[in-house]
């Protein structure tokens, strides 16, 4: 009988030293920062047609591991497994959550169970699949389309030891109080606790379409009266040559191409190029144009801007960027003309006004980015761009042989939109 009790005892330690060294062997795949709940509700969610862990004895694991959990809630997440889309999701995380692949390969991507995420509020999903001797999990919060944390540990037929091993993994640690309703819309837009990890800096490239003029919106027609009804007369005579509108039209199509960034989500800079097209104010009445073909000028112009902004999240998905901002600007115009087949030039053709090599001037605007998905993002922008030359230059004797060099202030106002892909350093 003794020998019996000693093999029985010596049995029994073996089997408990056993079963110790194999769930030791669990391993975790990743895990990030999360928050551990007081009284948690943890939904059970599993591909396969029964739940490889007890929702009762995992809540009692769940006790044994850490004391300030309070008393956590279990069951199964029907919901989950009635649903296609997420049955979907299930069995493609079935094949793919492997110790080699991170956390943000494993993102749902299908809006449905994006929603179904987002909607856990302080709720935890937790995933399990077995598969023969091993048991694959992964847990969810609302804050990640990723799996926060995912690992695997030996099966057993024991749903004690099962849970126990499950708990002591995801579950150790100080809690926290769950909030009420109303502390959670509040805790909505307050800055992120995590404030010092987030980016530095993000960048964005962009290309807009848009459209340029001389006249600013709601402002009297008077004031650009006299400018925008000049012609050319002779390739060079206008009522004056101070703004480049009194030759050219000043309506044209905009395209502009830009890259930027802000640090600290506040302060940045902008390096642009806009190009617009205008064609030469002639007077139709004069004879000499009877040799012109066409005449216009392209514009080409490069800068670079200083930017304020403010970020505004809508959505966990959109996020809004209110901004405003100034800098200077290089200002080139470029012309394309030619006579008619079978015209000689005269000598007003030769003669005929031009632009200074290029004109430095200032561009102020405001407008508000929508950012979706962190990455993709529409611009609304609004502004003024001038820009000139010094004008306090010596007459030369030969002035009227001269072309005449015009565009001594040029102003014109602009709107635009743009679409933007944005990343963070």
């Amino acid at each position: 009988m003794k020998i019996f009790s000693r093999t029985f005892l010596w049995a029994f330690f073996v089997a408990n030293a056993f079963a110790v060294y194999a769930f030791a062997a669990g391993k975790m795949f990743f895990r990030s920062p999360y928050i551990l709940w007081q009284d948690p509700e943890i939904l059970v969610w599993s591909p396969d047609s029964a739940a490889p862990m007890d929702s009762r004895e995992f809540a009692l694991s769940l006790k044994r591991t850490n004391g300030g959990i309070g008393n956590p809630s279990v069951r199964i997440a029907g919901e989950w497994e009635r649903d296609s889309s997420a049955a979907l999701y299930g069995a493609w995380l079935r094949n793919n959550l492997l110790p080699e692949i991170p956390a943000e390969l494993l993102k749902a991507r299908a809006q449905e169970v994006q929603k179904k995420i987002a909607g856990l509020e302080d709720k935890y999903l937790l995933y399990l699949n077995k598969d023969g001797n091993t048991l694959t999990f992964a847990l969810f919060d609302e804050s990640s389309y990723s799996p926060k944390a995912a690992g695997t540990v030996p099966y057993t037929a024991d749903k004690v030891a099962l849970g126990d091993a499950i708990a002591e993994m995801l579950f150790e640690g100080g809690t926290q109080r769950r909030l009420t309703a109303e502390e959670r819309k509040k805790k909505a837009v307050e800055p992120n606790e995590y404030y010092s990890e987030l980016p530095k800096f993000r960048a964005w490239v962009g290309i807009a379409g848009g459209y340029t003029q001389a006249r600013v919106p709601f402002t009297p027609y008077s004031w650009y009266r006299r400018k925008l009804n000049s012609e050319i007369k002779n390739y060079r005579n206008t009522r004056d040559s101070l703004s480049a509108w009194n030759f050219l039209e000043d309506g044209s199509p905009l395209l502009n191409v830009y890259v930027g960034g802000t640090w600290y989500d506040f302060i940045g800079a902008e390096i642009f190029f806009r190009f617009s097209e205008h064609d030469a104010k002639i007077d139709e009445r004069d004879t000499i144009y009877n040799e012109l073909d066409y005449w216009k000028f392209y514009r080409f112009e490069i800068g670079i801007s200083l930017m304020l902004s403010h970020r505004i999240p809508l959505h966990k998905n959109v996020t809004l960027i209110p901004h405003a901002s100034v800098g200077f600007l290089y200002s080139f115009f470029s012309e394309s003309i030619d006579t008619k087949s079978g015209y000689k030039p005269s000598g007003a053709y030769k003669s005929r006004i031009e632009f200074a090599n290029f004109y430095k001037g200032a561009v102020l605007s405001i407008g508000a980015k929508s950012i979706f998905y962190d990455h993709y993002g529409i611009d609304l922008r609004a502004g003024l761009a001038g820009r000139g030359r010094i004008l306090d230059r010596e007459p030369s004797v030969d002035a009227v042989a001269e072309p005449t060099e015009i565009g001594g202030s040029t102003i014109d106002c602009f709107i635009q939109l743009g679409f933007e892909y944005h990343w963070s350093l």
